[in-house]
């Protein structure tokens, strides 16, 4: 394998765990409120057993670490004239999945916090943790823009139609996934479409680079 589909494959391997992060945090087969999100998940995670928490919570900053490798490729397909830029759009996207790490651990948190019924303690973590999270998803959209507009152009290796499954297109359409049936389907695609987008990408531009 070559360097770029090993640095592709370990982004991708990093997106899944985060997501399997995910369901170990807040995986209930009676799936979550969408119009109640962040008090229906706590309420399920105050049934989720201690160690599924620290699971979900642990597998953060080791994933973080992944999806950081995997970053790495926006260097590698971007055209040395524009590498500078690629580098930007690299650091910012690294900096941004290390708060996705930290949050992931948080929400760990919360959770033990929730079984044990702390709840004046949940709500002011709850006000940082709002606030990380707008760090994280500013910092990531930024670099992925970044990232796009340098596949759009053409001043990456990647076929331009790449683009359309990029994560910051995918994103843009959680409102639709939002609409998803309450169930399984829901829980899952919903519940984990902040990694499931990085997932899809990783996985088309392995398969892309493999054949072209």
């Amino acid at each position: 394998m070559t360097t770029l589909q090993i640095v592709l494959l370990i982004g991708l391997i990093g997106s899944f765990l985060m997501f399997v992060g995910d369901m170990c945090l807040y995986f209930d087969k009676g799936d979550y409120d969408n119009k109640d999100k962040w008090n229906s998940i706590f309420a399920i995670m105050k049934k989720v057993s201690t160690k599924r928490l620290y699971i979900g919570g642990l597998l953060g900053p080791l994933t973080a670490f992944l999806y950081a490798i995997g970053f790495y490729h926006i260097v590698l397909v971007t055209s040395s004239e524009l590498s500078w830029l690629a580098w930007i759009a690299f650091f910012i996207c690294v900096g941004g999945i290390f708060f996705g790490g930290a949050y992931h651990i948080q929400t760990a948190g919360l959770g033990l916090l929730a079984k044990n019924g702390h709840e004046d303690d949940i709500k002011a973590q709850w006000k940082f943790l709002n606030f990380q999270s707008l760090i994280f998803m500013s910092a990531a959209g930024i670099g992925i823009l970044i990232f796009f507009v340098l596949i759009v152009s053409g001043w990456t290796i990647l076929p331009q139609w790449v683009a359309a499954l990029s994560p910051l297109v995918l994103f843009a359409l959680m409102p639709l996934i939002r609409k998803l049936p309450k169930g399984l389907p829901h829980m899952i695609i919903c519940g984990g479409w902040s990694n499931l987008p990085f997932v899809i990408y990783f996985l088309t531009v392995l398969i892309t680079i493999s054949v072209i």
